[in-house]
């Protein structure tokens, strides 16, 4: 229950993070530019943001994995 609760929370967190700094690095109206979908665009950048966050996520959530693996033995 306890695992679960923390892999919930780090792939929010993580998400929740990619989505900020995609949001602020890159300035999407020049990628796009030209286009009148800002919507369609938003939603490409949340996809984007779980894409890249679940990633993350997973790879943070191996490493604590296998940190408890080398302190158990």
């Amino acid at each position: 229950m306890l695992n679960s609760l923390f892999q919930l929370f780090s792939h929010l967190l993580f998400i929740y993070l990619s989505h900020i700094l995609l949001t602020s690095v890159i300035d999407w109206k020049s990628v796009f530019k030209g286009s009148r979908e800002t919507g369609k665009i938003q939603v490409l950048l949340l996809f984007f943001a779980i894409a890249l966050g679940y990633i993350v996520s997973g790879f943070f959530l191996d490493i604590v994995a296998l940190s408890k693996l080398f302190v158990l033995q």
